[in-house]
């Protein structure tokens, strides 16, 4: 009744070996979705640059010695300044 056949041995055999490389082949194809993703988002943050910020000059202030942005200068407070409000 429980007779392994050398029939019965074969197709064991061959379900085993569909089952391991169906195993495999998912496997390769996670793995390879896995990288491909880490590519895309490697490749996203080099192009993501940070902004740079503008530079913009200075000019010290006659009263008080403090530097204040040259286009939009504000007064010091002091009555001798040369920015007024």
């Amino acid at each position: 009744m429980l007779g392994f056949s050398p029939g019965k041995l074969l197709v064991f055999a061959i379900l085993v070996a569909v089952l391991w490389i169906g195993f495999r082949f998912t496997n390769r194809v996670d793995m390879i979705r896995r990288s491909v993703r880490e590519e895309v988002k490697r490749r996203q943050q080099q192009t993501q640059r940070p902004r740079s910020l503008k530079a913009e000059d200075l000019v010290k202030c006659a009263a008080c010695g403090t530097y204040v942005s040259a286009s939009n200068a504000v007064a010091c407070g002091r009555a001798d300044c040369p920015w007024r409000r």
